[in-house]
C-alpha cells in the first residue's frame, strides 16, 4: 500500500478533526460540558456501541454469505478483520474512497484471488449505495412533512448527495450490464480530458481503466443468477444502515430525553448520511457535526446537543477509527511478519 497517500490522509484528518473540534466547542464551557455527557446513561451508551459493531459486523456476514455462495470458504474472523479495515481506511480517506482497495490489498495477502474480491465488494458497493436511497424514498414517503421542517439550509447538498448517489449506481450498473457501452463513455471522457491537457499520460489510464472495468463480467453474470442471494444481501444491508442511524437514538435515550420517536431521529441521521456520503472530506467530517447542530437542537434540547453531538459522533465514526485503525496495525504487523517468515 502507499505509506505516504496514508500517512498525508492521516495528517489531513488531524488538521480536519482538530479544526471540527474547534468549530463544535469555541463557545462552549468545557467543565460544563463534561459534567452533561457524564449524565449519559452508561446502558445506553453500551447499546449505542453494540449498535455500531452491528454495522461494521453485519458487513462482515455480507461478505462471508457473498464469499460461501462463490463456494470459497472462509473464516468469518477474516471477514470482521476486512470489514473493520476498510471502514477504517474509508474513515480517513476523501468520500470513503480508501476502503475496498485496502480491503482488497488484505484479501489477497490471505490467499483470495482478485476476481472473487472485487466481485464481492462490487455487491456490497451496489447493495450500500441502493438502501441509502431506498431508505431516502421510504423517508419521503412516510416523514414529508417532517423532512420537509428540517432540511431548511442544506437543499442544495441534501440534492447533490441524492443524485451523486443515483449517478454512482447507475454507473456500476451499466458497468456490470451494459459494459461496452459504459467502455465508450469512460474512454471518450479520459480521451478528452487527455486531450486537454486535465490529466497526464492518458493513454495509458485509459487502457488500464478499460481493463479493470473487463473484471466485472462476472458481475453481471453473478447478478443475474443469484437473484435470491442478492435479495439477502440487500435486506442485511438495510438492517445494517438502519443500526448507525439508530445509535444517535441510543444516545438520546441515555440522556433520559424523550418525545422524539427512534424512527424521527433515524430520518434524520438518514439525512444527514445523504448529504455528506460523497463529499469529499473524510466521515463529512465538519459538515456532518455542521448539520447535526441543526437538526438536533430542539430534538437534544441546547443543554445536551453539544454532549449528544459528541458522544454520537464518538461511537458512529470515531470508535470505528479506534478499533479499525487497531485491527489494521494488527494485520500490517502480522502480515510483514508472515512474509519475513516465507523469506526465511
Amino acid at each position: 500500500m502507499d505509506k505516504k497517500k496514508y500517512l498525508l490522509n492521516g495528517m489531513f484528518l488531524i488538521v480536519l478533526m482538530v479544526g471540527t473540534l474547534y468549530f463544535v466547542l469555541k463557545d462552549q464551557e468545557i467543565d460544563q460540558l463534561f459534567v452533561y455527557i457524564s449524565k449519559a446513561n452508561p446502558l445506553w451508551l453500551l447499546v449505542g456501541l453494540a449498535l455500531v459493531l452491528v454495522y461494521v459486523s453485519f458487513e462482515s456476514v455480507i461478505i462471508h454469505y457473498l464469499m460461501k455462495s462463490l463456494s470459497y470458504a472462509i473464516n468469518f474472523i477474516h471477514c470482521l478483520k476486512y470489514s473493520f479495515i476498510g471502514f477504517f481506511v474509508s474513515a480517513i480517506t476523501p468520500s470513503a474512497t480508501g476502503g475496498q482497495p485496502a480491503q482488497i490489498y488484505y484479501m489477497k495477502t490471505d490467499g483470495i484471488p482478485m476476481t472473487i474480491s472485487s466481485l464481492v465488494l462490487m455487491v456490497v458497493t451496489v447493495a450500500y449505495k441502493a438502501v441509502l436511497l431506498v431508505l431516502a424514498v421510504f423517508m419521503l414517503l412516510f416523514e414529508s412533512d417532517f423532512v420537509i421542517a428540517h432540511i431548511s439550509g442544506i437543499e442544495f447538498i441534501l440534492v447533490f448527495g441524492i443524485v451523486v448517489n443515483v449517478v454512482i449506481i447507475g454507473f456500476l450498473m451499466l458497468v456490470i450490464f451494459k459494459q461496452s457501452f459504459a467502455k465508450k463513455i469512460v474512454g471518450n471522457l479520459l480521451l478528452w480530458l487527455g486531450r486537454h491537457g486535465i490529466i497526464k499520460n492518458y493513454q495509458h489510464r485509459i487502457k488500464k481503466t478499460l481493463a479493470a472495468m473487463s473484471k466485472y463480467n462476472q458481475s453481471a453474470e453473478y447478478l443475474k443468477t443469484h437473484k435470491r442471494i442478492i435479495f439477502n444481501v440487500f435486506v442485511i444491508t438495510m438492517l445494517q444502515r438502519i443500526a448507525l442511524f439508530a445509535v444517535t437514538w441510543a444516545v438520546y435515550k441515555a440522556f433520559g430525553l424523550s418525545g422524539c420517536s427512534a424512527f424521527e431521529i433515524i430520518t434524520l441521521q438518514l439525512i444527514i448520511s445523504l448529504a455528506v456520503d460523497n463529499l469529499p472530506l473524510p466521515g463529512g467530517m465538519g459538515v456532518s457535526e455542521g448539520i447535526f447542530l441543526v437538526f438536533f437542537e430542539e430534538i437534544f434540547t441546547k443543554t445536551f446537543l453539544t454532549a449528544g453531538l459528541l458522544i454520537s459522533r464518538g461511537l458512529n465514526y470515531y470508535s470505528i477509527i479506534i478499533i479499525g485503525g487497531v485491527i489494521t496495525a494488527v494485520a500490517q504487523l502480522t502480515r510483514k511478519k508472515r512474509t519475513t517468515e516465507l523469506e526465511k
